[in-house]
């Protein structure tokens, strides 16, 4: 796990971001079939890197910078496999229990475009600074978005309201 560290502190430094001098790693227990110990090790509480930015050239030639809350250090689940075996699921363990850096960014994109851009240039990044390869296939970069969908008026408020049905 001291590697990850080193390089998690080197990911936080590149893009300017506060380095903690103490961090935490906790038991976050929850049920995944990939996940066949029922908890996964995590700092998400206290991370070793908070409160950076990472800057990204949009298609018009502009600059947007993008916050990062935070990116922790925590180990990875296995994988579940659904295609090619109908009717029944498979779990690859192979990567169970490796560390990674999880990169958490501020909800401040708002188009696939500026997500693009975003996912792109912290690719570049990664492999500049040698964390890994940057190989996507070999799931050594790995992307989960989370979309938040808003009508046309609210998309540049900080929250859109949550509809009540």
């Amino acid at each position: 796990m001291g590697e990850a560290v080193r390089m998690a502190v080197k990911f936080g430094l590149s893009i300017g971001a506060r380095i903690a001098r103490h961090s935490v790693f906790a038991r976050k227990n929850y049920f995944y079939p990939d996940l066949p110990k029922g908890y996964q090790i995590s700092q998400y509480e206290l991370p070793v890197v908070a409160n950076g930015s990472i800057d990204i050239v949009l298609d018009d030639g502009s600059v947007k910078r993008v916050g990062v809350t935070r990116a922790h250090l925590e180990e990875d689940a296995g994988k579940s496999l659904h295609e090619g075996l109908p009717g029944v699921s498979g779990i690859d363990l192979n990567r169970a229990g490796t560390p990674l850096v999880e990169i958490v960014s501020e909800p401040e994109m708002r188009s696939a475009k500026e997500a693009v851009a975003y996912m792109k240039k912290v690719h570049t990044l990664v492999r500049y600074l040698e964390i890994c390869d940057g190989q996507y296939a070999g799931r050594l970069v790995r992307c989960d978005a989370t979309c938040r969908c808003a009508r046309r008026a609210q998309r540049n408020s900080a929250r859109a309201p949550r509809s009540r049905t």
